[in-house]
């Protein structure tokens, strides 16, 4: 009995062994005895490889490439799947060759874990660096609003809300009210308001910093310029005149001559009686400006009106009311303030002496003081304010 089964395959796989190790053999001998020949000429050599190479070169990042494509990546899904070891397992087909039969290749299945496409969570997420402000904007006082609050509001110092609205604060904080604009600057400093006759090293020096502090992005001067009257410039990190964040005490009180002076000015009137008018009169008797108007072109945070008046010159109600305050009060110097009862209020400034009382009622007319130039001052004159509910408004407005 033949102990092989298939005799026929048997013979054919001998042959085509035998002919393979002849083949390879012959290739072989043949190469080695090429090379010998040749490792006496280094010029041919050279020549050979240098004709040669690059089509060598071209072989093999073909067969890379085409065994490259032929390399698949199993995908994990690290989202949908926690461990891979409880993947689910499916059958895929897979094509083996074999050497039974003479149908060709046959398929089988092979148990491998179901591969899931990589998904990225999507966060949407830019980041903005933090930017300096381009340019200085306003902001209206509201209902509560403190210094402080505002200054936190806008990620800027106490002082730097103050020394930036001087003329409308006065260096007084405290007379801070809804429905005032106020200047925000971009930077911690001062904002700046250019007086007559003034020079970049002058305000250079008022503020304690270098020259070179002014010439920045914001107030668009280059060295050489000449500075203009009104002009606003940003002072960064300029320190400005001190001034107190509480009001002072009030002045004991003392007797005042505001009712001799109403009844000599009006005849024989009951001042207990006399109450506001509604309309107000000139409080120096004269329509005569010397200073600044309210926002004024050339001071626009300037919030009252400069009337003209010679030191110890008689300063008037302009209408009746009640005295909230007398006394020092910053930048003001000597100030009076009048609650008229009807929204209004009134106030006279840089007085050189005082002649009412907190509390006092003052009928329309009646003297209030006399003319002089304390607080922030260049010279006597009347800084005088009318505001409705805490509003500034323009006292030529409300002129006779």
């Amino acid at each position: 009995m033949n102990n092989h089964k298939y005799p026929l395959e048997e013979t054919i796989a001998q042959n085509v062994t035998r002919a393979a190790s002849r083949s390879f053999g012959q290739i072989f001998a043949r190469g080695v005895a090429w090379l010998w020949r040749l490792q006496g000429d280094r010029q041919a050599v050279a020549s050979l490889l240098g004709r040669y190479s690059a089509h060598l070169g071209i072989v093999l990042l073909v067969t890379l490439l085409f065994v490259l494509g032929r390399v698949t990546f199993a995908q994990v899904s690290v989202a949908n799947t926690p461990d891979s070891s409880t993947a689910p397992v499916v059958a895929e087909p897979v094509a083996t060759p074999t050497l039974a039969g003479a149908g060709g290749p046959t398929l089988r299945y092979v148990p491998v874990r179901s591969q899931a496409s990589v998904v990225r969570q999507a966060l949407p997420h830019t980041l903005l660096p933090d930017r300096v402000r381009l340019k200085v904007i306003t902001y209206t006082v509201k209902s509560g609003d403190t210094i402080c609050g505002i200054a936190e509001q806008f990620d800027l110092s106490p002082y730097t809300i103050v020394w930036s609205n001087m003329e409308t604060l006065q260096g007084a904080p405290w007379h801070i009210a809804p429905g005032i604009t106020l200047f925000i600057p971009p930077v911690d400093g001062a904002y700046h308001t250019v007086g007559e006759d003034e020079t970049v090293s002058s305000i250079a020096e008022d503020y304690e910093v270098e020259v070179a502090a002014l010439y920045n992005m914001w107030n668009q001067i280059e060295p050489g310029d000449r500075l203009r009257e009104g002009q606003q410039l940003v002072i960064l990190d300029g320190t400005g005149v001190g001034f107190d964040w509480e009001p002072p005490p009030p002045p004991p009180p003392k007797p005042g001559r505001a009712v001799a002076a109403a009844t000599s000015y009006y005849g024989n009137v009951d001042v207990s009686m006399t109450g506001a008018s509604g309309y107000f009169m000139l409080p120096t008797g004269s329509y005569a400006v010397s200073g600044y108007t309210f926002h004024d072109p050339r001071n626009p945070g300037h919030i009252g009106l400069d009337y003209t008046c010679s030191l110890g010159d008689i300063i008037y109600a302009a209408d009746s009311g009640v005295v909230i305050f007398s006394g020092w009060s910053g930048g003001y110097g000597q100030l009076v303030r009048l609650d008229h009862g009807n929204g209004f209020t009134t106030r006279y400034g840089h007085f050189d002496s005082i002649w009412v009382t907190a509390g006092q009622f003052i009928a329309k007319g009646s003297v209030l003081g006399t003319c002089g130039t304390t607080g922030w001052s260049t010279g006597p004159h009347l800084h005088y304010e009318i505001r409705f509910n805490g509003v500034p408004h323009n006292p030529v407005l409300y002129e006779p």
